[in-house]
């Protein structure tokens, strides 16, 4: 097979994406989702390590490198989960204020015991990110890791605008459709058994047992890096830049700003 070339994105096809994804994955996102994050809390970084083979810890290292930090900055991690990403950037910069926000009052209560472990704060506010409890203009830095897939793109990555400060950086990293329609083929196929797996290796109850059908479909329906990078330009977010893991763009690390 031939690498696909991605058709341009624009606000009418944008728009017609994500009501698609909506008709697709609306009750799953309302009703399943939630019932996974009730189960994974304890074993969910352990997890998604067994479920990637080892190659979780790598992405998350990579995104953190890409995130540039400086004393005094106020950073919000949107779908904080367990503060995997929050702990992360206070040991990069110390001398920052961490905001995290989660729907999952079950992930954010595994992520302030990881937190206190690490000895570091983070402020953490349950809540669904769709609609952001905060002023405009209030952070420097604004991250989204491994979530957006489960998100409506239309509605958060404005609310992500709209609180990110004049020359602020967003920074979001995922796994993304592959541009390559071969990877694509066994990456789906692979990542259906290999969430399978790690539900059974971890006991898991039914409802993460049997998410792996929706993990390949949300893959299979979502955005390729460089679809992604449309995206972020078409809500207003400027100087989009884009690296992806060398496996067909499973993985894409963007970096973006809100003009100053």
């Amino acid at each position: 097979m031939e690498s696909r070339t991605s058709a341009s994105i624009t606000s009418g096809k944008f728009e017609q994406r994500e009501q698609k994804r909506r008709s697709l994955f609306s009750h799953t996102w309302k009703e399943f989702i939630p019932k996974v994050f009730e189960d994974v809390p304890q074993y969910y970084r352990s997890g998604n390590i067994v479920a990637s083979l080892g190659l979780w810890e790598l992405w998350v290292w990579q995104f953190i490198n890409t995130i540039e930090l400086r004393p005094g900055y106020q950073a919000l991690d949107v779908c904080a989960g367990t503060n995997d990403v929050g702990i992360r950037l206070l040991q990069k910069q110390p001398d920052i204020s961490v905001t995290a926000i989660d729907r999952s009052k079950e992930m954010q209560a595994e992520g302030q015991r990881r937190a206190a472990k690490y000895h570091v704060k983070i402020k953490s506010i349950v809540q669904d990110v769709h609609t952001l409890p905060f002023p405009d203009n209030s952070f420097d830095v604004i991250t989204l890791q491994a979530a957006s897939r489960h998100l409506q793109l239309d509605k958060v990555l404005p609310e992500i605008l709209r609180v990110l400060k004049p020359g602020g950086h967003f920074y979001h990293c995922d796994m993304l459709k592959p541009s390559t329609p071969m990877v694509e083929w066994f990456y789906l196929r692979f990542l259906r058994m290999s969430v399978a797996w790690t539900a059974l290796l971890f006991r898991s109850t039914e409802a993460s047992r049997n998410c792996g059908e929706y993990f390949k479909d949300a893959i299979q329906h979502f955005y390729t890096p460089d679809e992604l990078s449309e995206v972020f330009r078409l809500v207003g977010f400027a100087k989009v830049t884009c690296r992806t893991s060398i496996w067909g763009g499973m993985v894409g690390f963007h970096d973006s700003q809100k003009a100053g």
